[in-house]
């Protein structure tokens, strides 16, 4: 059946500003069985699709039961944690962008803060997922061309996506989910210095007991544990995206005792920061 192009349209993409294809991954269950805790990417917009299984993400402070041929949204600054569910093994593939800039929101943005960052990809599933799997095979390949026809097929994702978006809902915000807010601002800007309930609390003029309080209602974790993630969480992205050895990442994150470092890596992901990093990056 020949189709024919319609009518013209309008870019999407400002012209100077296209969007660029950092990396693309392929994680299939023996990587996603490995949790990736808090961690957020100030510079690239993340998307992710589930091939197969399900997943339990949190994303902005959300959880959120994912299952296969859902697209999750992490747009730049935003918090997300990735874990396999239990029950059900899962397999990914997820990209990310940079130099994207799209009319009405934040740079590396690809959907409004307030909106959700779990879409289905229903009838366009097929496509999104054969759009991932030829990027994946040309970026591994090293072809020439491969780099302009991974920004090609970028751009023809990011389009898809788009027309699957729901419009924002408006959320009315209560005073304790303000002030939960406000404390997790404070342990994101300040993770990886020496933190404790008392000294947020000073800081923030709140009691330690309503500290705990709080933010454990705004984002699901008592504040140590998420002050532990948050540093794992940084701890293995710089693992994958660096070339720091041990002992500095785990000085950058929060840790100025590495053995100590590599015991909580181990007992929070499964395993010891050298062999994350070894299994990570062949």
């Amino acid at each position: 059946m020949q189709c024919f192009v319609k009518k013209n349209f309008i870019s999407t993409f400002q012209t100077e500003k296209t969007p660029k294809l950092l990396y693309v991954c392929e994680a299939d269950a023996d990587l996603t069985k490995l949790p990736c805790v808090m961690h957020m990417h100030e510079d690239r917009l993340e998307i992710l699709y589930i091939r197969h299984g399900r997943g339990i993400h949190t994303i902005g402070g959300k959880q959120y039961h994912t299952q296969k041929g859902d697209i999750l949204i992490y747009n730049s600054g935003t918090l997300h944690d990735e874990r396999t569910n239990p029950d059900a093994e899962m397999s990914v593939y997820s990209c990310a962008v940079s130099n994207l800039k799209l009319e009405g929101l934040r740079e590396n943005c690809l959907l409004p803060d307030n909106a959700n960052p779990v879409l289905k990809s229903g009838s366009s599933s097929g496509d999104v997922e054969n759009i991932f799997k030829i990027m994946h095979s040309q970026i591994k390949s090293q072809n020439n061309g491969a780099e302009e026809i991974g920004h090609h097929l970028l751009q023809s994702l990011i389009s898809i996506i788009l027309n699957q978006l729901d419009k924002p809902r408006e959320q009315e915000e209560s005073t304790e989910h303000f002030i939960g807010k406000r404390i997790k601002k404070y342990i994101d800007d300040h993770y990886s210095e020496e933190l404790t309930l008392e000294s947020i609390g000073s800081k923030l003029h709140i009691s330690p007991s309503y500290l705990c309080s709080v933010f454990k209602k705004t984002t699901g974790y008592p504040p140590i544990q998420y002050i532990t993630n948050r540093r794992i969480g940084t701890a293995q992205s710089l693992l994958i995206g660096s070339d720091y050895n041990i002992t500095d990442i785990a000085f950058m994150v929060g840790y100025s005792d590495s053995n100590y470092f590599s015991t909580i890596f181990t007992k929070t992901v499964g395993m010891s920061p050298m062999k994350y990093r070894k299994r990570w990056i062949h």
